[in-house]
């Protein structure tokens, strides 16, 4: 009886291993195909607006150079 149970569990840690090499593969497959959507989108941006990438555009900016988005000061009254 206990080797029914032993074997029963060799073949449940395989499956589940095999499991989980697969999901890796699936993420790893979907991050290679996500980035490169990335890139391809901010190829047809820089090409519709004229701007470098993303990527390049980083390069150009002094590291030390703070990035506020806001025209304007917000105070809040209270």
């Amino acid at each position: 009886m206990n080797d029914g149970f032993t074997e029963s569990v060799a073949r449940f840690r395989a499956e589940v291993s095999a499991a989980v090499t697969a999901a890796r593969r699936a993420s790893a497959e979907a991050r290679e195909t996500s980035a490169a959507f990335r890139r391809d989108t901010q190829r047809l941006a820089a090409k519709g607006t004229g701007a470098p990438p993303e990527s390049q555009r980083a390069q150009q900016t002094p590291p030390d150079d703070e990035d506020f988005s806001q025209d304007q000061i917000l105070l809040h009254g209270g």
